[in-house]
């Protein structure tokens, strides 16, 4: 059951990096298409900067090391 946690920790870590990596390089591309998209709707709505993207990724980088690592300890643990 700890090693499952593990798995669905590692695969949402590693899916938001992906994410925020993503967001950090489009930034410009992704947030002119949303305004585009849905026009006036978007006038109050507050989105995240490029720096809070990048300090995101960097943070679920960590996250998904830190699965890799418990996962790796587990499998080693019970192996025995």
């Amino acid at each position: 059951m700890i090693e499952l946690i593990g798995w669905i920790g590692l695969a949402i870590s590693f899916m938001a990096a992906i994410y925020h990596y993503y967001m950090y390089s489009n930034y410009q591309k992704a947030y002119e298409y949303i305004k585009r998209k849905y026009g006036d709707e978007t006038d109050n709505t507050k989105f995240p900067s490029k720096d809070d993207h990048s300090r995101d990724a960097k943070k679920y980088s960590y996250y998904t090391a830190f699965f890799t690592a418990v996962l790796t300890i587990i499998n080693l643990y019970f192996r025995q």
